[in-house]
């Protein structure tokens, strides 16, 4: 914990960090109103089954058994996600006792920090108004809010990958020096946590968004600049601990996990979780509405003018493929 100060304490100082009083205003404006959104009658409703049972179970047996290494769901070894969520809620119910409300407020808390994360990359990018309506808008969208006040993986696995892209794209957009250094390996920091959340996906989204991104705006140097080398190993040390861990407890736990749960799931039916290919546009439609009617809109303002001046909105780019590639 002492050495995890004084690393906090450096890249403040290194970095410079300070808020101006507006900044500080509208972060304190945005957390207390999200917070009472989030947070208001939180703990009203019994669990929803299945997976609010689930995922209370899991860390109640960690805390109940002290192994925070194997999850195990009614005693059975359950490989099929990593144990980040399941570490928090653990330590929640040590703090706070077994209850709704301490088990859904980890879950909140990521979803105000997103919304944080949002406000503070759109406001760094663009502009203050730009930073808190699209805080606002993400606040404000029923699937959002659904997810922010249910006990899943979904809210805390989409939060931290968020906020590794957006560490990323606004960390690339910064002169160098220490804020840039920083800003990157929170990126591969937060992938790993997203490893951590709900296995590879963490690495293979950010990586596909960004790997596009780079080969659209055919900036091939930036891979010589985002510290890739230093970065990577703090993936590693974040991310393989509990995977080297788990694999030498349970024999079993590499090829259920790896191939079973990761290439598996996705390339077969072996789960039974398969739907038409539209599926996912009425979850959309209703998920972000009303905000969804402004949809189109966007995507032509974030769409270059000509193939030739794609390199002039990076950032737009960036984010409108994001979107996209994450949806498709």
């Amino acid at each position: 914990m002492a050495d995890l100060l004084f690393a906090v304490k450096y890249a403040m100082k290194t970095i410079k960090l300070s808020f101006p009083p507006d900044w500080r205003r509208d972060l304190l404006l945005l957390t207390v109103l999200f917070g009472l959104l989030f947070g208001f009658a939180l703990g009203s409703r019994s669990l929803w089954s299945p997976d609010e049972g689930r995922y209370a179970e899991i860390p109640r047996e960690m805390v109940a058994s002290g192994d925070y290494v194997t999850p195990r769901l009614n005693g059975v070894k359950y490989f099929e996600k990593p144990p980040l969520v399941y570490w928090i809620e653990s330590a929640t119910i040590h703090l706070l006792g077994l209850n709704e409300w301490a088990l859904r407020l980890p879950i909140a808390l990521s979803a105000l920090f997103g919304c944080l994360a949002v406000y503070g990359a759109g406001r760094r990018l663009f502009n203050r108004r730009t930073g808190l309506l699209a805080a606002a808008i993400l606040a404000t969208s029923p699937l959002y809010y659904l997810l922010a006040r249910t006990i899943t993986l979904d809210m805390t696995l989409s939060v931290v990958i968020s906020m590794a892209l957006l560490a990323f794209i606004t960390g690339v957009q910064e002169a160098p020096g220490a804020l840039r250094r920083w800003l990157l390996w929170g990126f591969y920091a937060l992938a790993a946590l997203a490893v951590l959340t709900k296995g590879l996906i963490g690495l293979v989204l950010p990586g596909l968004i960004i790997g596009c991104w780079i080969l659209i705006i055919n900036d091939w140097r930036l891979l010589t600049k985002i510290h890739l080398p230093s970065g990577l190993l703090i993936f590693l040390a974040i991310a393989a601990p509990w995977h080297v861990l788990v694999a030498r407890a349970n024999p079993e736990f590499t090829y259920f996990y790896f191939v079973h749960e990761h290439f598996l799931r996705y390339l077969t039916k072996v789960h039974s979780r398969y739907e038409p290919p539209w599926f996912f546009v009425p979850i959309l439609i209703v998920g972000l509405f009303p905000w969804i009617a402004f949809a189109m809109q966007a995507l032509r303002e974030a769409l270059p003018a000509s193939w030739a001046t794609r390199a002039a909105q990076r950032e737009q780019l960036f984010l409108l493929l994001w979107a996209v590639l994450v949806f498709a």
